[in-house]
């Protein structure tokens, strides 16, 4: 299963929600590849790679240049490898697409190694439209990650708007699976809680399963020691929250599988 963790702003919480839910999937001994497609390398940094030993990252994928099981590295973390990224990714970018194949350079890039993982994370930019439209169009699972602003309802229908359109054009299909709200305040006795609020609305708007992060300054810890929630500090209130969230996807995951499985008996026989 591919998974594409989106939103063209910054700050919602988009790597440290790829690496936490990464990090679960792979303590329960799932394969997992994380897919870096952020110029700052964020992504790669937090899961304990050394941005400086490497030689060759996603900006070669993206050119065509190298193949994506030549750049791959393993992290301290077991099962979970990052195929990284470092500044000059930015140098791939594209203006304009001319070709529905210039959507298609990750999915095509995935297919070789795709056999091998269990699932694939893709960790997308802010602002660099060009690789969130090829994680989005490589994605069998969409999740946005919001903030509990007060804009982030507009966000996802901007979202919707300027990359579905865009998607309609190339002859793709866009469609948000699920949402995360992070950094979700506790409960507050005299006071409204505006990110609960948010998630009510944001399920009718999407008509999707949308999950509460709470804010923990443990996120901040796992930046340090390059290591995901889920090897730090598993039991806090932000581990339990991306352990329910990955209780999901595996569900998922495994009832699609199933199905498969089933159906495969249905023709040889």
């Amino acid at each position: 299963m591919i998974i594409c963790f989106a939103h063209y702003k910054g700050g919602t919480g988009k790597t440290t929600s790829c690496l936490s839910v990464a990090g679960f999937l792979a303590l329960r001994g799932y394969k997992v590849l994380v897919v870096d497609l952020d110029p700052q390398g964020n992504a790669t940094s937090g899961l304990g790679v050394d941005k400086d030993t490497i030689n060759k990252n996603m900006y070669h994928v993206m050119k065509k240049n190298e193949e994506i099981s030549r750049i791959i590295v393993a992290g301290p973390v077991k099962g979970l490898h990052i195929a990284p990224a470092k500044q000059e990714l930015e140098l791939a970018a594209l203006r304009a697409y001319r070709r529905k194949t210039e959507a298609q350079v990750l999915i095509n890039a995935l297919e070789k190694v795709k056999g091998y993982y269990d699932f694939i994370l893709i960790d997308t930019p802010p602002v660099h439209g060009h690789f969130i439209i090829n994680g989005l169009a490589a994605a069998d699972k969409v999740i946005v990650v919001l903030d509990p602003g007060v804009f982030a309802l507009e966000g996802i229908e901007t979202l919707q708007n300027a990359f579905g359109n865009f998607f309609d054009k190339l002859g793709l299909k866009l469609s948000i699976d699920a949402a995360l709200i992070t950094r979700a305040p506790g409960f507050k006795l005299f006071r409204k809680n505006y990110a609960l609020e948010m998630k009510k609305e944001v399920e009718i708007l999407l008509g999707r399963k949308v999950y509460m992060i709470p804010y923990s300054d443990n996120v901040y810890d796992c930046h340090v020691w390059g290591l995901p929630i889920s090897h730090l500090k598993p039991g806090s209130k932000v581990g339990r929250a991306y352990s329910k969230v990955v209780d999901d996807i595996i569900e998922e995951f495994e009832t699609k599988h199933k199905v498969k499985g089933m159906l495969e008996e249905e023709d040889e026989v």
